[in-house]
C-alpha cells in the first residue's frame, strides 16, 4: 500500500526543521524541496511527505481526496505556546509572527498581513482532528522540545511507530544542502540547538502579559499540553506589570 506522511499543526513549532531532517534521512518517499500541501500530492503515485501547518484545517478534505487509498499518517508538531507566541519569522522581522487569534500571511500582493488563523484556532482544529476518527491508528504528536533535545530518540520513535526506514541520523541535520525555499522559515541554517524558554527573555515580558491577559484560555492549554501544572509561573509577569505602571507599547495584531 502506498503511503502519505502529512505534517500539519502548529507553525513555528519546528515544522521546517523536522521536514528537512526527513529530507536528509527518510528512505523511499518523495519529499519536495518546498512546503507542499497534502491536497496537491495525495493523488500522486508512490509514497509522499507533505508539510504545511495549516493543512490541519484540510484533513477531512485530504481523506476524501485519497483516491489511491493510501495509508495516511498524520504528524502534528507541538511547542510550548509561549515560545510560539514570541516566535519571529524572517519574512516579518519587526513583529511577532503568531498571536492567539491571528497569524501572518506571507504570500500574495498584500502580504505580510495578520489574516490567517492564530494559535487558538489551530489548536482547536488539532483537537477536532484527534476526535474525528480519521486516524484509527493514532496521530504522532511531535513536541519541538523533544525533537531538538534528543533528535535521534525521536527518529527511533518514528521508526517504531510508523514503520519508517532511515539512512543517517536526525542529529546530523544540516550536513546536506537545504533548498533555498526551506531556509527562510529556519531563520538561518545552523546546527540543532537545545530547547530554551525564549519567552522568559525580558524583551518578551509585555508580549506574554498581553496575550495571556487577553486570552486566558491559554493558561488551560499550557496545562493540557503538560508545560505547566498551575498558573504560578505568571506571578512574576503580574508583578512586573504592576511595577511598570501604564505604558503605551504597541502590541501585535492590536
Amino acid at each position: 500500500m502506498a503511503r502519505h506522511l502529512m505534517i500539519a499543526g502548529h507553525g513555528r513549532a519546528g515544522t521546517t526543521l523536522f521536514y528537512n531532517m526527513l529530507r536528509e534521512t527518510l528512505k523511499g518517499f518523495e519529499i519536495p524541496p518546498r512546503e507542499t500541501s497534502a491536497l496537491s500530492t495525495i493523488g500522486q503515485p508512490g509514497d509522499w511527505v507533505s508539510k504545511r501547518p495549516l493543512d490541519i484545517f484540510q484533513v477531512a478534505n485530504v481523506a476524501r481526496a485519497n483516491v489511491r487509498s493510501k495509508q495516511i499518517d498524520l504528524i502534528v508538531p507541538l511547542r510550548d505556546p509561549r515560545d510560539i507566541l514570541v516566535s519571529r519569522h524572517s519574512a516579518v522581522p519587526d513583529d511577532y509572527f503568531i498571536s492567539a487569534d491571528a497569524m501572518y500571511f506571507i504570500g500574495g500582493p498584500d502580504a505580510p498581513a495578520p489574516v490567517m488563523p492564530g494559535f487558538l484556532q489551530i489548536h482547536e482544529a488539532i483537537g477536532t482532528v484527534l476526535r474525528s476518527g480519521i486516524f484509527p491508528q493514532g496521530v504522532f504528536l511531535l513536541k519541538y522540545e523533544d525533537l531538538v533535545n534528543d533528535p535521534d530518540r525521536i527518529q527511533q520513535k518514528l521508526r517504531d511507530a510508523l514503520g519508517l526506514q532511515f539512512e543517517g541520523h536526525f542529529s546530523d541535520f544540516g550536513a546536506a544542502e537545504i533548498p533555498e525555499e526551506l531556509q527562510g522559515p529556519l531563520n538561518g541554517v545552523r546546527p540543532v540547538e537545545k530547547a530554551r524558554a525564549k519567552w522568559l527573555d525580558e524583551e518578551h515580558r509585555a508580549r506574554i502579559f498581553d496575550q495571556f491577559s487577553r486570552f486566558p484560555v491559554l493558561f488551560d492549554l499550557l496545562e493540557q499540553l503538560g508545560y505547566e501544572k498551575d498558573r504560578d509561573w505568571f506571578a512574576p509577569f503580574m508583578a512586573w506589570q504592576a511595577a511598570s505602571g501604564p505604558r503605551s507599547k504597541r502590541m501585535s495584531f492590536v
